[in-house]
Parts: C-alpha cells; structure tokens; sequence
C-alpha cells in the first residue's frame, strides 16, 4: 500500500485529493507540524528537508506535492495527460503554481497560520503576497475563459495541485470577486466528493 506523510494543510492536501480521485488506497501517516513533527529524527530520515508531503510507494520514496502528483499521473494513466505534448503543459502549469501563486499565497496564508499557531502576524508580508497575486491569477483567469478545467474540458491532476492554494488564499481573505471564472473554478472543484473528503486544518 501507498503510504503518505501527512499534515492537512495545502500542500499534502495536493496528494490527499488526488489520491481519492484515482481511488487509490493510502495509508496516511500524521506529522503533527504544529508539534514540531517535522523535526523529528524518524521523519527527517525520510525527508531531510522535513517537509510534508512524502509519498512511499515500494522502494521510491518521493517529496515534493508537484513531483508527487506527476507520478501518480505517469503510474496510473489517470488524470493524467496521454501526450507528451499534454504532459509538458500539465507541468508548465505546475511549475507556474509553484514558482508565482505559490509564494505569494503562502504569505497571504499567514493570516490563518497566526490563528492556528499563535504566530505573530507582519502584516507587510501578508500586504506583499495580497499586491503579487493578481498577476498571476490573470493568467489563470485567461486559461479558465476557454476550459473549463485547467487542462481542458476534464478533470485533472492539475487541478488538484490548483484546488487547496486558492482555497487557502481565499479562506485567509483574498477576494477573488475580480477574477470570477477563477471563483467558479475553485468552487467546482470544492463540490467533487474527493475534495470533501480531503483531510482540512481547521478554517479550511
């Protein structure tokens, strides 16, 4: 079986969703970060960099939410593109999450983290990630004027990377009013069972 380290905060919530969406049996193991887990000696020998998610299957053990769920897509077949051509947008939209909303969200999420974890809120930081979104979010607004899925008329793994980030920007107070295909975008992807069965931190 599948085993995945785990905390249900965006980034395993990636691999958590996608993994219901393929029906894929998993065996999740916590790593309680608000106890400082990711510090402990047994999870650092499974990812030096003490970050969740981790994904185990056999003998490949795999980090990072991005390279977890093109996996499970090359695996399984599902979710996932049958070109090669398919596959190289499906990771340039990947990498587009991941090196331009994913910072900026992160920063707006601070407003959640200093609820959860008693963490002081900079409000400069949080004003930064809110001022570098837009642009951003205008590119993926101008994708979903034409698909209706990130990748096109189907469900993909994609989306589930897309799903748990704005779903965190806009739970931390992001408005999304001015990107309203992008708005109805996340709520469809809410409304899938898989999501809603994806594990969630308190407030998302």
């Amino acid at each position: 079986m599948v085993k995945l380290y785990h905390f249900p905060s965006p980034n395993p919530q990636k691999v958590t969703f996608a993994l219901k969406e393929l029906g894929l049996d998993c065996e999740l193991v916590p790593v309680d970060l608000a106890k400082g887990g990711h510090h402990d000696p047994a999870f650092l020998a499974v990812n030096p960099f003490g970050r969740v998610p981790v994904l185990v299957d056999g003998d490949l053990t795999l980090s990072e939410s991005q390279a977890i769920l093109a996996y499970l897509g090359e695996k399984t077949g599902r979710l996932w593109p049958a070109s090669a051509a398919g596959r190289a947008d499906a990771l340039k939209w990947l990498f587009f999450l991941s090196q331009h909303i994913m910072p900026a969200a992160g920063e707006v999420a601070l407003r959640l983290r200093a609820k959860l974890f008693g963490i002081p809120l900079d409000e400069a930081t949080v004003a930064r990630g809110e001022a570098a979104l837009p642009g951003a979010l205008a590119v993926v607004e101008g994708q979903l004027a034409t698909t209706r899925w990130l990748l096109g008329a189907e469900f993909s793994l994609a989306d589930c990377a897309y799903c748990p980030i704005l779903n965190v920007i806009e739970k931390a107070g992001f408005s999304l009013a001015g990107f309203p295909k992008t708005r109805a975008y996340l709520d469809a992807c809410r409304a899938r069972p898989a999501w809603q069965q994806t594990p969630k931190l308190p407030g998302l």
